[in-house]
């Protein structure tokens, strides 16, 4: 944790040319994440806090809370150690062989299928149990 709380106050960039599509899908679902809190801050009601209460107040409130989650998202990606690893997985992701359209539509059948498959035993289950119970009088 201390490392990551000194990593949050250097300018200097990590491995800037690795990992680059990785960084940037986590560095922007980060923002999206402290750009909806902010957003969700500006509606909300106060009623415990009266400065809060001013809507000049809360938008200058979200502003600073987006302005804060900006950087830390900046410099949550250059953390050497959480760096290293968006690098490895961006790495793994090349290696993956992605099905093509046949493959994922013949896929998606089966799994369709063996969900209607099992639903139903679960079903067929269910109301034989019912039955038994309620033949033993089990069940009220």
């Amino acid at each position: 944790m201390r490392d990551l709380l000194k990593e949050l106050f250097r300018i200097r960039r990590y491995k800037s040319n690795q990992g680059r599509l990785m960084r940037r899908l986590t560095m922007s679902g980060v923002w999206t994440v402290f750009i909806c809190g902010a957003y969700k801050f500006t509606q909300l009601a106060f009623d415990w806090a009266p400065l809060l209460r001013e809507q000049e107040v809360r938008y200058i409130v979200a502003l600073f809370f987006i302005t804060a989650g900006m950087w830390f998202g900046y410099r949550l990606v250059q953390w050497p150690l959480f760096a290293d690893f968006l690098v490895a997985v961006e790495s793994e992701m090349v290696k993956v062989s992605w099905p093509g359209k046949a493959e994922l539509y013949s896929s998606t059948i089966v799994v369709l299928i063996m969900f209607a498959i099992l639903s139903a035993m679960i079903y067929i289950f269910d109301l034989v149990w019912v039955f038994v119970f309620n033949s033993l009088q089990i069940l009220g």
